[in-house]
Order: C-alpha cells, then structure tokens, then sequence
C-alpha cells in the first residue's frame, strides 16, 4: 500500500493474507490435507474478490453498504481465526470476544430496523445479478436459496427485540457476509476471461458449497437465551467438578 488508510474489508483482507502465509504448499498424496489447504485460500480469493468490488458499487445501496462491509469484515476475521487454528501462526492484532461481540451487536440492531433488513437484502440481491450461464449457475443458485431464506426469516429478526436476538446474530451476520462474498466471486468471474474466469467459477462453487447450504439463520428466542445461561452453569458446574454424574462416577 501507499500509506493511505485501509478501508475495513482491505484490513480484513490483509490479515487473511498474512495468516494464509503461514499455509504449507500442496504436496502429491497428502489430498486431504490440500482440500483443507485449497479451502482456506478460496477464504482469501473470496476476501479479495469483496475489496476489489466493495459493497454498494451497484448503486442506490448507500445505507445498506456499511453493514454488509461489516457482516464481510466480520466473517473474515473469522476465517483468519480457522487459519490460524490450522497453521499455528501468530498474527497479533484481532479483535478480542469482547469486541468482536460488540460488533456483531451494533450490526443486528441496526438489521433490527426493518427498512433496514430490507436494504440489505436488496443490496445482497443487486449483487448477486442474474443467473450465469454454465457452471457457474450452481454457485449462483445456492446463494440465491440463501438469500430467499435470509428473506424467509425476516419477521425474527426485523423488528424483534436486538436485547434478545443479538444471541444469535453471529448467523445472520455471517448468512449476509457469505452470500456477499460468493456474489463477489462470480462478479470477479464475470468480469474475466479465459481460463481465469474458469477457476474463480470453481472458487465460487466451492466457496458457496462450503458456506451456504446451511437452513436460514434463526434468531434466538427468550427461550434460547434461558437455556444458554442454564447450559453454561452446569457445564461450569461440571467441568470444575460439581455433582456426580449418575452412577456414582467422581
């Protein structure tokens, strides 16, 4: 870079880059340790094909544009975490659980609005485009069935209480990044040629088989927030030695 500030997504995107650094090279007979390898750097083609076409260069989205560049950003810092799980690098510099909650809360209030949801989902939609002739209509279409079930979910998120729903805001968060980050894959493809546009087409088709054939995100209930709490005493309770599982065991 030049010394100009990054924008979110292009600090994202770097420290994808540096943690996929750490990545050992594909190696003849070790496939399936090259599917995990090949896996987080489509991570890293995706992360790059989003800053390349940020979020709202389709125009009319100016509103919706900064939550889904935080849904993507959010979701990459994610992915920059498995790698380092993988590799065992260091890369100094997240956010800690504390921050990166806060995030993912600020980003399900404002969703929370329901013009808002809807900006989002239009961008989302925008984004996607029409459906691609070929091969590169299988990534298209499951990022549209992902998309339909962001819309299909929306009376649980849009206009429900953020003090319950933030619970489970890491799924909605993360259905809009991966939905934005395939659409940005299969832009990138569009826009080359050759065989180039062939292996980002296989880079999307994979990235969207990894990400987005899960059902649509639901909110968490009051329910579900009560039986978190519950869940974390007695797994506390457990792990530091608390009542005898049945049977006498201790």
């Amino acid at each position: 870079m030049t010394g100009e500030a990054l924008s979110p997504s292009e600090r994202a995107a770097a420290r994808l880059e540096a943690a996929a650094a750490g990545l050992p090279p594909l190696r003849a007979g070790q496939e399936s340790l090259n599917e995990e390898i090949c896996d987080r750097l489509i991570d890293l083609a995706a992360a790059h094909a989003a800053v390349a076409r940020p979020a709202g260069d389709e125009g009319g989205h100016d509103a919706a544009a900064p939550s889904v560049e935080a849904c993507v950003c959010r979701a990459v810092e994610d992915d920059v975490v498995t790698t380092l799980s993988r590799t065992g690098t260091r890369l100094d510099g997240g956010p800690s659980l504390e921050d990166t909650h806060r995030e993912v809360t600020r980003i399900v209030t404002r969703l929370a609005e329901p013009d808002h949801y809807d900006a989002v989902c239009a961008l989302l939609r925008a984004g996607l485009g029409d459906r691609p002739d070929g091969r590169a209509a299988g990534a298209w279409d499951i990022a549209d069935e992902a998309l339909r079930g962001l819309v299909s979910v929306r009376a649980e998120w849009a206009g429900a209480d953020p003090a319950c729903t933030v619970a489970g805001g890491w799924v909605l968060v993360d259905r809009v990044a991966r939905v934005r980050l395939t659409a940005a894959l299969l832009a990138q493809a569009r826009a080359r040629g050759g065989n180039d546009a062939g292996h980002v087409v296989n880079a999307a088709r994979r990235y969207a088989w990894n990400w987005l054939r899960l059902p649509p995100p639901e909110a968490a209930t009051a329910v579900h927030v009560r039986r978190t709490g519950e869940l974390a005493a007695w797994i506390g309770a457990f792990t530091a030695g608390g009542p005898a599982t049945e049977g006498g065991a201790g």
